[in-house]
C-alpha cells in the first residue's frame, strides 16, 4: 500500500496518498469507512479540449503532487501541483492548489488553479471508491419538484446515461432535463447506505450550477441485472461535482464543496445544508396561516375551447363558498388559453374580457374565495406574437443559439405528437427591464382584486443551465438561476401598491426559492412520495393536487405532511361538484387540522422524531407517520396513516412525556383514549394521536 497523509478530528479521518495527493480513504469515526480506494487516489478532474481533442483532463491519479503541507493539529492539508500532466501526456504551465480540511466531521475542499490553458469544466470533488459501510446496500438521493428522488446504486445500478457518449454506466441528468439533478434545483446530493453514507454539497449555499453524477466503474457484471462489477472483491461508485467555474487570465476558482458523512438513516444527511439554510418567507397574508382547500380550474386551454367563461367562473367560486373550499387557482383565463401566448397575459375576450373577469374576482372577495391567477414568464413563444419583441433578452447557449423546448401540449392529436406545438425560449431574468414589465402586469392583476398569483414553471429554465450571451446583464456563461429572487422581489413590490398581503406562489420552488415565494404548489401523488421538501422547510406552505375522485389518500398525505389540498377532477377541467367524497374527506381533514391548528398548520414538521408505530400483522404496509410540535404551545401532535384497503392494527410508542395520549379520528368530534399503546386506523384513513388536553382543543359539542 502507498504511504498516506492523514488528518483526522474527532469525528471523522481522512487519507491522501502521498504521492498523488488524491483522496484514498474518508472514514467516520460512527458510520465507518465510506471512501476506499487505495489503487486510485482521486480528488479533482478538469476537462480541457487541447488540439481538437475536447475529451483531454488533468486527473489527479495522474499527477505526482509537488508539495503538500499538513496543518497545526493534522485537521487539514495544502496540496500543489506544479505542471500539471494531462490525459495524452502533455504537461501544462501553471499550477493547482487545493485545500482540504476536516471541521465536526465534515470535510472541506476548495480549489484555485492558475494554468495556461483553457478549463471547460471541474469536476470537483470527483471521488472514487465510494460504498456502503454496512451491507451491500447504496442509494443516491437528490431533491426533484420539492421531493425526494432515490436511485439504486449498489448492489444493482439505475444508469440513466446515454451510452453511446459514455465510458461507464452513470447517472446524471440528461441533455432535454438538465435541471434535474444538480444545484440549485437539488442543493445536495446524499449516497445513503443502510446505517449512514455521504452528502456532498457547496460549503455555502448558492445559486451556481453544480451538476451531480455518479458513475459505476468498470460496469456492470450482469447488463441485464444491472449487478455492478467488483474490483478486488468490492462494489463501489464514483460521485462528481460538475462545475462550470468562469476563468480569467487563466485563474479559477472552483465553488468550495463540502463531504459531510452521517450516521443513521437518510434525515441525518440533511444537517449540512440545512446549518447554512437561509430562512423561509414568512407570508403577511393571514388567510394563509387558515386551512384551506384549493380549487384549480382551467377556463380555455391553448386549443382555445372556452370551458367556462367569466360568468360560469363566478358560479363556480360561488360553487366552491358552498362547500367551503376558500381558495381558487384559475387557469387559461388570458388571451391563447392556458400557457398560450406566453409570456403576455391579458383577460380573453371570448370568455368575457377583463369587465367579465373583474365581476368575477370581485364576487369572490365578497364571498371570501382567494382568487390566484396562474401566470408562466419563463419562456417566450417561437413563432409567436412576443418573439421580435422579446427575442433580445432570450438565453442563449455556447454557441450562442436560442435554447428552445417543445412548448404546451393540450388536448389535439397533433399537439400530443409534436406536429403543431411551438417551441418555448427560455428567458433570462437578469434583465431589470424584463421583470419591470412581467411586474407591471403583476401590478394590474393585484389592482383588479386578484389575492395572488401562481407561477407557473417557475423552478427552472429548461434547458438554459448557463445564458451565455453577450448583450445581458452578466458575463457570459453565467447562471440563469441566479435572479430568481430578484424577479419575485419585484413583483411582489410592484403588487403591494394595491394589495400588501398579495400572494406570490411558484410551482415545485426548490429550497431557495421558499426564501422569496409565499407558498409552493406541486403534485406528490406517489405512493413513494419522500416528503423532502417538507423536510427541508418545515413550516413552509405548500400545496399538493387531488384529482382522484376519492382521493383519500392523497387528503390523509396533506394531512401527515401539512400540504394545502388543491382539488383538482377531471385534471382541474371540473369543479367541486364533481368529486363529491373527494370534497366531503376533504373538509373533514381541514375541518381537524382547524381544531389543531397550533400544531397541524402552523406547527413545525419534526419528521417522526421520538416516534415508532409499527404493524404486528405483516401483511400491512407499514403506517405513515409524522410529528408536528407547535411553536407557542406544549406537546405534541403524531398523524398516523393507513394507506391499505382494510383497517390495520399499529403499535404506538411515544416518548414519555405523553403521559395521556388519546387518539381524534378524521371527521369525529370526540377523542378516545390510547389503549395499551394500539390504535386501529380504518381503511384509507388517518387519526392523530396527542395529549388528550390538545385533543381537546376546539371542540363544539
Amino acid at each position: 500500500m502507498n504511504a498516506t497523509l492523514v488528518i483526522a478530528d474527532d469525528r471523522a479521518v481522512a487519507e491522501f496518498d502521498a504521492y498523488s495527493g488524491g483522496l484514498v480513504g474518508l472514514r467516520d469515526r460512527t458510520a465507518g469507512a465510506l471512501v476506499h480506494s487505495p489503487e486510485t487516489p482521486s480528488l479533482y478532474v478538469l476537462e480541457i479540449p487541447r488540439h481538437g481533442d475536447r475529451t483531454v483532463v488533468v486527473a489527479t491519479a495522474a499527477q505526482q503532487v509537488t508539495s503538500t503541507r499538513v496543518g497545526a493539529g493534522g485537521r487539514s492539508l495544502t496540496a500543489v501541483w506544479e505542471r500539471p500532466v494531462t490525459s495524452t501526456g502533455e504537461k501544462l504551465d501553471g499550477r493547482i492548489e487545493v485545500t482540504a480540511a476536516l471541521d465536526d466531521g465534515r470535510l472541506r475542499l476548495a480549489l484555485e488553479l492558475s494554468l495556461d490553458a483553457e478549463v471547460e469544466a471541474v469536476r470537483f470533488p470527483s471521488i472514487e471508491g465510494i460504498a456502503p459501510a454496512d451491507g451491500d446496500e447504496l442509494e443516491l438521493l437528490t431533491v426533484d419538484y420539492s421531493q425526494g428522488a432515490r436511485v439504486r446504486l449498489l448492489p444493482r445500478f439505475d444508469s440513466n446515461a446515454p451510452y453511446w457518449g459514455t465510458l461507464y454506466p452513470d447517472y446524471a441528468s440528461g441533455n432535454l432535463r438538465p435541471e434535474v439533478v444538480c444545484n440549485p434545483t437539488s442543493p445536495f446530493a446524499v449516497l445513503a447506505g443502510r446505517s449512514g453514507g455521504l452528502t456532498v454539497l457547496p460549503s455555502s449555499p448558492t445559486l451556481e450550477f453544480i451538476g451531480w453524477r455518479v458513475s459505476l466503474r468498470p460496469g456492470f457484471r450482469d447488463s441485464l441485472s444491472r449487478t455492478a462489477e467488483p474490483v478486488d472483491g468490492r462494489r463501489s461508485v464514483t460521485f462528481d461535482a460538475i462545475q462550470m467555474p468562469r476563468q480569467s487570465g487563466g485563474r479559477l476558482t472552483a465553488l468550495p464543496m463540502t463531504v459531510a458523512p452521517f450516521a443513521g438513516d437518510w434525515p441525518a444527511a440533511l444537517a449540512p445544508y440545512r446549518d447554512g439554510q437561509g430562512a423561509a418567507r414568512s407570508s403577511g397574508a393571514a388567510w394563509l396561516r387558515e386551512p384551506r382547500s384549493w380549487l384549480q380550474v382551467q377556463l380555455m386551454s391553448t386549443e382555445g375551447e372556452p370551458r367556462y367563461d367569466f360568468d360560469a367562473l363566478t358560479r363556480i367560486v360561488e360553487e366552491c363558498a358552498a362547500h367551503g373550499i376558500g381558495a381558487i387557482q384559475v387557469v387559461g383565463w388570458n388571451e391563447g388559453g392556458q400557457d398560450g401566448l406566453v409570456p403576455v397575459h391579458r383577460p380573453a375576450e371570448k370568455l368575457g374580457g377583463e369587465a367579465g373577469l373583474r365581476r368575477a374576482l370581485q364576487r369572490a372577495r365578497e364571498l371570501d374565495v382567494k382568487t390566484v391567477l396562474y401566470v408562466k414568464y419563463q419562456w417566450v413563444e417561437r413563432p409567436g406574437q412576443s418573439w421580435d419583441e422579446l427575442a433580445e433578452y432570450v438565453c442563449l447557449d455556447a454557441n450562442g443559439q436560442p435554447y428552445a423546448q417543445p412548448g404546451p401540449v393540450y388536448h389535439t392529436s397533433r399537439k400530443r405528437y409534436g406536429m403543431s406545438t411551438p417551441w418555448y425560449v427560455p428567458l433570462c431574468f437578469s434583465s431589470p427591464v424584463l421583470r419591470a414589465r412581467f411586474a407591471a402586469e403583476v401590478a394590474q392583476l393585484a389592482s383588479w382584486g386578484a389575492a395572488g398569483v401562481l407561477a407557473d414553471e417557475s423552478l427552472y429554465h429548461g434547458r438554459a443551465l448557463l445564458c451565455f450571451a453577450e448583450g445581458h446583464d452578466h458575463p457570459p456563461g453565467a447562471s440563469t438561476y441566479l435572479w430568481d429572487g430578484d424577479f419575485v422581489e419585484d413583483l411582489r413590490t410592484a403588487a403591494a401598491a394595491s394589495a400588501r398581503d398579495f400572494v406570490i406562489a411558484g410551482e415545485g420552488a426548490y429550497d431557495q426559492q421558499f426564501e422569496h415565494y409565499d407558498a409552493s404548489y406541486f403534485r406528490s401523488s406517489s405512493e413513494r412520495h419522500l416528503p423532502l421538501g417538507r423536510y427541508l422547510r418545515p413550516r413552509a406552505r405548500i400545496v399538493t393536487a387531488l384529482t382522484g375522485f376519492d382521493d383519500r389518500n392523497m387528503a390523509n398525505q396533506c394531512l401527515l405532511y401539512g400540504y394545502a389540498m388543491s382539488l383538482e377532477p377531471y385534471n382541474f377541467k371540473g369543479r367541486p361538484a364533481d368529486m363529491p367524497a373527494t370534497v366531503a374527506y376533504a373538509t373533514a381533514v381541514d375541518d381537524l387540522r382547524r381544531r389543531l391548528a397550533p400544531w397541524l398548520w402552523n406547527g413545525t414538521f419534526a419528521g417522526t422524531e421520538g416516534v415508532a408505530v409499527t404493524a404486528p400483522d405483516r401483511r400491512s404496509r407499514h403506517a405513515q407517520v409524522a410529528v408536528w410540535e407547535s411553536p407557542d404551545r406544549p406537546g405534541r401532535c403524531v398523524v398516523i396513516a393507513n394507506y391499505d384497503d382494510e383497517q390495520r392494527s399499529y403499535e404506538v410508542h411515544l416518548p414519555p412525556a405523553m403521559t395521556r395520549p388519546g387518539v381524534l379520528r378524521v371527521g369525529e368530534e370526540a377523542a378516545e383514549p390510547l389503549r395499551d399503546g394500539r390504535v386501529v386506523v380504518g381503511p384509507r384513513s388517518a387519526v392523530v394521536v396527542a395529549d388528550e388536553a390538545i385533543l381537546s382543543t376546539g371542540r363544539t359539542r
